[in-house]
């Protein structure tokens, strides 16, 4: 979850977070040669009673001091620390230059090692956008030493450039470092569009996984009598700090593993796994890695910098799931958590598809030996605990965005046979293709290419058909031997010589002549011939071919 506040701007500290209620982060300024503010004072007093992390700048403060002052700071209150805001300026508007910049960070960074509230204490530069934009591809002002994130003040003016094009400079960096990026400060010009894009900023910022973004309250960039500062206030509720929660995604492969190894629910056997061994977020005082969301990860927390997948999905989600001691029986073997944990490491290393959010495997196959599947290859080992519980950590992209999680717990469950493996999709019924207009004619015909349709197209085509043999070309005046009139005239022979039954059997050979036409098409469809016409020219050249005159 990024922290979304605010820089003061000269503003009391107490009005603004009276009028910014729900503030996640406030940024704080030290002048050339000022003090740093008392825990106590009205700067930071207020930020303390109501728990608001504290992102402070700082400009001459010697280390020492600076160290003295932060080991004063209330437990589990989060302290972003900057030294030489924006360095790239130069010394003629009172900054360092460049090898000063780099020597204050070499003594800086290592002077906080052995801090008692290190996991607490997030040290970064912040730099201009602008000035990087305009000197693309310098590199010079990145720090030499290993800090915990880079910070950027990024402004537009009217007009609004969007959010992509003024965070590609601080994405690049973050992937070249490594460590996540922040917005010190956010800044636009009023104008129409403002609201719309300081929404935009804030959901791609946020969806970069960046630790915090502060509007700038100052000069032309205040919101203090804009509408704007609704908009403002309204993002800051949205996005308020939440505290590290577990994902449905997981949960529900907790529940799905619990259900089917509980084997007693309410009761703790020693065969069970049990709920209480199937862990997601960690203990309160649990601090750092996947079972953290985003407001208890620490500094360079291997869990958020190793991986852009990490960092991009850095949110109030723990991503770990822990697997407790169970032994089962199923289809004659036993099953328990060092065969599972066997199991999964091999599902693993083999690149299933439903493995591939999994980021590691911390776990013992023998009891006795601590083993890591690392798919970044970082680590091989882990703490005595995972003797007897497996770990799994998930990249937090993929909790994030809410992936399933449940389908590799259910392909265990089907493997040793607690889960009925699903049963095999039913043949498809086959489908009789139904005749069209445009088929060609299966028998042979004169003409290799005729279809049905060119057949029933008019009343010449049809009386074509009927008098000509097979093989022969059209243009018969009199039925043909071995024409299809020819062949039903040949059934007349032993009709009635009156012309009376002669007239009712060709009336019923034509109808069932224009049937047999009609049973080759799809539901009747007869082109621009009907059943009543087609039934009529059939009749007419029976009556004319082949009954005698009176």
């Amino acid at each position: 979850m990024t922290l979304i506040g605010w820089c003061p701007g000269g503003r009391k500290v107490a009005d603004m977070l009276a009028t910014y209620r729900g503030t996640g982060v406030a940024r704080i300024f030290v002048g050339r040669g000022d003090p740093l503010p008392a825990w106590d004072s009205l700067v930071l007093g207020p930020l303390v009673a109501a728990s608001v992390p504290v992102h402070l700048s700082y400009k001459t403060n010697p280390v020492p001091d600076v160290v003295a002052w932060s080991r004063r700071k209330p437990p589990g209150l989060r302290l972003f620390l900057t030294e030489d805001h924006e360095p790239e300026q130069g010394p003629e508007s009172g900054d360092p230059t460049l090898d000063e910049f780099h020597a204050a960070w070499g003594t800086l960074v290592p002077a906080f090692d052995a801090h008692p509230m290190r996991d607490e204490i997030w040290l970064g530069p912040v730099f201009t956008r602008y000035w990087w934009q305009k000197v693309a591809g310098d590199r010079r002002w990145l720090p030499k030493v290993p800090v915990d994130f880079v910070g950027w003040d990024v402004y537009s003016d009217v007009g609004y450039r969007t959010p992509d094009d003024l965070l590609t400079i601080p994405r690049a960096v973050a992937a070249e470092t490594g460590v996540p990026y922040l917005v010190a400060e956010l800044g636009a010009k009023a104008g129409p569009g403002r609201a719309a894009w300081m929404r935009a900023m804030v959901e791609a910022i946020a969806a970069d996984g960046a630790l915090t973004c502060c509007w700038f309250h100052k000069d032309e960039w205040d919101l203090s009598s804009s509408p704007d500062r609704t908009t403002w206030q309204t993002i800051i509720l949205e996005e308020a700090p939440v505290t590290t929660t577990a994902p449905k995604n997981l949960l529900d492969a907790r529940r799905l593993l619990l259900n089917h190894l509980d084997i007693h629910p309410g009761k703790v056997v020693a065969a069970d796994l049990d709920p209480a061994e199937v862990g997601i977020v960690g203990d309160p005082a649990h601090r750092g890695g996947y079972h953290c969301g985003s407001d208890r990860v620490v500094p360079r927390d291997y869990s958020v910098i190793e991986s852009a997948r990490d960092r991009a999905g850095l949110a109030k989600w723990a991503c770990a799931l822990d697997v407790g001691e169970f032994s089962v029986r199923s289809g004659g073997t036993t099953h328990n958590l060092r065969t599972f944990s066997a199991w999964l490491v091999a599902q693993c290393k083999a690149g299933t598809a439903d493995t591939r959010d999994i980021r590691e495997v911390i776990y013992s196959t023998d009891g006795k030996t601590v083993r890591r599947w690392d798919r970044l290859g970082k680590r091989t080992t882990g703490d005595s605990s995972h003797r007897w519980h497996t770990h799994i950590s998930y990249f937090r992209d993929a909790i994030k965005a809410g992936r399933d999680q449940t389908a590799l717990m259910r392909r265990y469950l089907t493997h040793i046979g607690l889960i009925k493996p699903p049963a095999p999709p039913p043949a498809p019924t086959p489908v009789e293709d139904d005749m069209e207009q445009t088929d060609k004619l299966t028998g042979r015909t004169d003409n290799a290419n005729r279809t049905v349709g060119a057949v029933l197209a008019d009343l010449a085509n049809l009386r074509n058909w009927l008098l000509s043999p097979v093989g022969a070309q059209d243009g018969y005046t009199a039925p043909a031997p071995g024409s299809p009139l020819a062949l039903l005239l040949s059934m007349a022979a032993g009709f009635p010589a009156a012309t009376d039954g002669i007239r009712e059997r060709l009336d019923q050979v034509a109808a069932e002549v224009a049937d047999k036409v009609l049973a080759g098409l799809p539901d009747g469809d007869t082109g621009p011939v009907s059943r009543a016409e087609l039934v009529a020219a059939i009749r007419e050249v029976l009556a004319g071919l082949a009954v005698p005159a009176s």
